[in-house]
């Protein structure tokens, strides 16, 4: 998944959400099946509609690949992607579009910034009012970072072979913790995802789900950050204000 899932309630109520078709700010637009309503995918609010102003409750999810994800959690289950008639979804109908890095959305862009190229990806966190990207063009040369948003100490992991991005709390109980880049993870207990180290006590702690496996915090789990993946340029005219992380804008 591309983003953090949206809790499909509202004001306790369940709620089922479809695809209306329509483009707001150059993303989709869901809505509700109970009232009609449209809502963000991006900011998980009602624009227009009965729930107007209402927001739904943000979860944390990962975009990886499924290699990365199976052996993090062996005993997953696999939607079926049969699709209407049978059909096999094979390949990726957007493919084009991603590698033309002349378009950008569908609609003129309300928030050009060259700090980062339009169709480049960034990671993408809102804390309280702040609003940071990451982008991957930076993670790719410091694939660790530890930074801190309106108080929340936050740890921004990125896996090189996957381009993969997790945003985890450097909160553990009552201390905050610092991270680096762990050693080859071939080389510790077979696993082939990503490993961080934490200076405080040295344990080595799995990227993608957070989880210390070897040393002092062996099966202590950071608490997940919710963010977004997305175009530069998608984040940027959500949140005009946005900062970069690594530049002087």
């Amino acid at each position: 998944m591309d983003m953090d899932v949206d809790m499909d309630t509202a004001d306790g109520e369940p709620l089922e959400f479809g695809v209306s078709g329509k483009l707001w700010k150059n993303a989709l637009l869901m809505y509700d099946r109970q009232t009609h309503s449209l809502w963000s995918h991006i900011t998980g609010e009602a624009i227009e509609g009965p729930l107007e102003g209402k927001i739904l409750q943000r979860l944390p999810s990962t975009h990886t690949t499924w290699g990365e994800w199976k052996e993090a959690h062996p005993s997953t289950g696999v939607l079926s992607k049969g699709g209407l008639f049978g059909r096999k979804y094979s390949s990726d109908q957007y493919q084009g579009y991603y590698a033309d890095r002349s378009r950008a959305g569908m609609m003129p862009l309300k928030h050009a910034d060259n700090r980062v190229p339009a169709k480049d990806h960034v990671v993408g966190v809102k804390v309280g009012t702040v609003a940071m990207a990451y982008p991957f063009s930076y993670m790719e040369k410091s694939p660790v970072v530890n930074d801190e948003i309106d108080g929340t100490e936050l740890l921004v992991l990125f896996s090189r072979q996957t381009r993969t991005a997790t945003v985890f709390s450097r909160r553990l109980g009552d201390r905050t913790l610092t991270f680096k880049e762990g050693p080859d993870p071939g080389q510790v207990s077979g696993r082939a995802n990503s490993l961080v180290m934490d200076n405080e006590t040295g344990s080595l702690w799995h990227a993608l789900t957070g989880e210390a496996v070897e040393g002092e915090l062996k099966g202590e789990r950071l608490r997940r950050v919710p963010n977004m993946v997305s175009f530069w340029f998608a984040w940027k005219d959500y949140f005009p204000d946005t900062m970069v992380f690594g530049s002087e804008g």
